[in-house]
């Protein structure tokens, strides 16, 4: 047989250390949770509504837009809209405009 001291002899092979059951070995570090991506802020419903009457001719626009936009900037980022709703009220206090310009005329016309 070989000497185990001489060179050519293969090495032992070291053993194992003893493992705990899986009952009882440490939890290991919490790991951090996966990174969720943050949900689409929503269209503000009454931006679309300014929106929808600014283009029926109607000078509520105007009134649903600046509520919209309150409501806009209260939400903190988690609606949008903020541009449809300007656009409703601009639209709106152009609407309401021309229907004031128009009853001045109509009124004009109807006392000669």
């Amino acid at each position: 047989m070989s000497d185990p001291t001489s060179p050519l002899a293969p090495p032992e092979p070291e053993p194992e250390p003893e493992r705990e059951p899986a009952s009882e070995q440490p939890a290991p570090e919490s790991e951090p949770e996966p990174h969720r991506p943050a949900r689409a802020a929503r269209l503000n419903a009454l931006a679309v509504a300014a929106l929808i009457l600014a283009l029926l001719l109607s000078p509520l626009a105007a009134l649903f837009g600046h509520i919209a936009i309150g409501q806009i900037n209260r939400s903190a980022g988690r609606e949008r809209g903020l541009a449809v709703a300007w656009v409703a009220v601009g639209l709106g206090y152009l609407w309401l405009a021309g229907f004031l310009v128009m009853a001045v005329a109509i009124g004009v016309v109807l006392s000669r």
